[in-house]
């Protein structure tokens, strides 16, 4: 878990210029989940890309740094967990990611 927030907290530093990046924290006893949101108010992801940023190799801006393996990785990890990893389609401020994982 350590390298997803890793990759997530570096996405939004690289694609938020200026404004914050968030990490929330939220454990559901009923449902026995826990939820982890890193929003951020750069640049956003549209809606039509949401899914494929977590597809190997792939990068919003190719001319910004990285291989754009990153949320493949998160999601590779987070799922091998039991979780799940997506960008929450109703944020507008810019980006969130939402992970939720079992305990």
């Amino acid at each position: 878990m350590t390298r997803v927030i890793d990759n997530l907290l570096q996405n939004a530093a690289k694609f938020t210029a200026t404004g914050s990046i968030t990490v929330c924290c939220e454990k559901d006893d009923r449902e026995r989940r826990f939820h982890i949101l890193v929003a951020d108010t750069g640049i956003g992801i549209v809606p039509d890309k949401q899914e494929w940023v977590f597809d190997r190799f792939t990068k919003v801006d190719s001319f910004k740094p990285g291989s754009g393996i990153g949320l493949y990785l998160c999601r590779l990890i987070v799922t091998r967990l039991g979780g799940a990893i997506r960008v929450c389609p109703d944020y507008r401020a810019g980006c969130c990611i939402e992970i939720t994982l079992p305990y």
